[in-house]
């Protein structure tokens, strides 16, 4: 498995996180809003705990967070089922990373790619976006937990 560096590391400061196997990747969420996206995930099943990812027994069921599919996506395809893509920067990323033809980044977008093995974007604002509401978070993250067929509290593997 490749080692997983953010390029934006000086903010990061650390590789992605997650399952090294992931069936849902989640693409760029603004480090700053990192612990309210595992905190999302905490509630619905995918991640172990409602903090950040150094909280004491914290770890992610079926699902990794990278900085950049491009980067990542040779080590990690053969499991992606779903990515959920924050902002257009991770949006364009990962369409160019799966030779998607390249589409205006719309927040609740979706794309699903041809082949034997479909996998389903979902585009979802930036988490630093003040209009991101909850509700609106959580309804991209259950699109991709459930194209990514996770169940709640196992990773659905």
């Amino acid at each position: 498995m490749p080692t997983i560096v953010p390029a934006d590391s000086v903010d990061r400061g650390r590789p992605g996180f997650g399952d090294e196997f992931p069936a849902l990747l989640l693409v760029n969420p603004d480090p700053a809003g990192e612990r309210r996206v595992l905190g999302a995930l905490h509630r619905l099943g995918i991640a172990a705990a409602d903090g950040d990812r150094d909280h004491p027994g914290q770890k992610l069921f079926g699902t990794r967070i990278v900085a950049d599919t491009a980067a990542d996506w040779a080590g990690l395809q053969r499991w992606v089922r779903a990515v959920v893509a924050f902002g257009p920067e991770a949006w364009a990323s990962t369409r160019t990373a799966l030779a998607l033809p390249h589409d205006d980044f719309r927040h609740g977008a979706t794309v699903v790619t041809d082949g034997d093995r479909p996998i389903t974007v979902v585009a979802c604002t930036s988490l630093g976006d003040p209009g991101l509401t909850d509700d609106a978070l959580r309804e991209s993250l259950v699109a991709g937990q459930s194209a990514a067929r996770l169940t709640w509290g196992c990773g659905g593997k």
